[in-house]
Parts: structure tokens; C-alpha cells; sequence
């Protein structure tokens, strides 16, 4: 680990990837960013799925979700967000425990797909836990 830690990226414009193609549930952008973009070319955050026993997910699973280096342009920002895909029915969504992602498990994946300089911390604006690497 180096000190002081790497700095919390700064990205103007976050795509959202998840692997639900009908988004149920509305999910905050992190960076203090307004509202996630529809452009093609901005960075990528990565909402991973929520598995049917709710346990967080292994190492394999994430590599499952995680898009590969040369799919995004040399020197994206990729963010893996910590809390998984919420549960769509509201009552699902109030009796069930959010579920997260360990940065471990996060930050593996990313050196195990080739991504470099991988960070993690927690988003002070949005209280997201993150981790992060570029292309």
C-alpha cells in the first residue's frame, strides 16, 4: 500500500453497467455527479448483481459482471460500487439487508482483468464504498 493513498478520482460523466437489462431501482451517482450518463465513451461504474442467496459475491462472480480492458477506451476509469443491485419489490428492499461486495473481491478482479492503478475508498459525498481502476 502506498502513503499517502491515491486520491479519489474525479470523473465528469459516470455510465452505469449492470447486469439487470430493466433497471427496477434508482441508483445514486457517486462523485457528487447528478445523474448518470447515457454517453458511450464516459467512465464506466459497475453495479454488480445481486445473487440468489444473498451472500456477497466470490471472486468468480465478479469476474463474471467485470468487462474486459480492451472494452473500454485506453485509460478509463472503471468503479465497482460496493452495495450490490437492490432488490426491486419495496417490501424485498426493506426486509432484506443490503449486501456488499468486499473491496478485496473488487480490487482482485480488476488486477485479474489487467486493470491498473486500482484504488478504494469511500466516496465522502455519497458515502458509496468504491474501488476503482483504469484501462
Amino acid at each position: 500500500m502506498t502513503w499517502p493513498p491515491p486520491p479519489l478520482p474525479a470523473p465528469a460523466a459516470l455510465r452505469l453497467l449492470r447486469k439487470s437489462p430493466t433497471p427496477r431501482v434508482t441508483v445514486v451517482p457517486p462523485f457528487g455527479l447528478g445523474s448518470w450518463s447515457d454517453k458511450g465513451d464516459a467512465d464506466a461504474a459497475l453495479l454488480l448483481a445481486r445473487g440468489p442467496d444473498d451472500d456477497p459475491p466470490t471472486l468468480a462472480a465478479v469476474l463474471s459482471e467485470l468487462p474486459l480492458v480492451t472494452a473500454l477506451g485506453a485509460g478509463s476509469l472503471l468503479v465497482i460500487l460496493g452495495e450490490l443491485e437492490p432488490s426491486g419489490a419495496l417490501l424485498g428492499r426493506l426486509l432484506r439487508s443490503k449486501v456488499r461486495a468486499p473491496r478485496s473481491v473488487r480490487s482482485s478482479a480488476l488486477l485479474a482483468r489487467g486493470y491498473k492503478r486500482i484504488g478504494a475508498a469511500v466516496d465522502p459525498k455519497s458515502g458509496a464504498d468504491l474501488v476503482w481502476g483504469h484501462a
